[in-house]
């Protein structure tokens, strides 16, 4: 049975990010009612997921989304605050070291996004061009729920 859970909420997961994805495309935005399911999802992974502990996941909700807030009150519009909020409920769900997992990989993600957007020339380097960030950030974090530790040990040889 617990095996069905995950694959439920994972298959959930994939269906939120997918929603997150295209709001924030089309309106370059994430509002807060999109991320209510995925509240809803983080709560139902503290029974679902126990070796998650309460100590992981609250230092999560702050290991990114706070390092992302203080940056954008420095540097005006670096980062949506959606993006931001995003990244909070996620550190709860994944835990601290899976949610640094996703994040960088989504940054890589969206490096490999801005490097397309250049070469195609929809975007020319230099100029200020707003891009949606939570597609990057969306795979990158759906990629750290099902491969994290497998993208550990590819990048880095390690094993948590």
């Amino acid at each position: 049975m617990e095996e069905r859970m995950k694959l439920c909420m994972n298959l959930c997961l994939a269906a939120v990010f997918i929603w997150i994805m295209w709001t924030d495309i089309r309106t370059m935005t994430i509002p807060d009612n999109v991320l209510v399911p995925l509240v809803i999802l983080a709560a139902m992974s503290v029974p679902a997921e126990p070796e998650i502990s309460l100590t992981a996941r609250i230092i999560g909700c702050f290991s990114v989304a706070l390092p992302m807030y203080i940056t954008d009150r420095f540097i005006d519009g670096a980062f949506g605050g959606g993006d931001i909020r995003l990244l909070a409920v996620m550190g709860f769900y994944l835990g601290w070291k899976m949610c640094l997992v996703g994040t960088v990989t989504g940054f890589f993600f969206g490096g490999l996004q801005a490097v397309i957007l250049l070469i195609s020339g929809k975007v020319k380097f230099g100029e200020r061009t707003r891009i949606p960030f939570a597609p990057a950030l969306c795979l990158g974090l759906y990629a750290a729920k099902l491969w994290g530790d497998q993208i550990i040990g590819l990048f880095f040889g390690l094993t948590w």
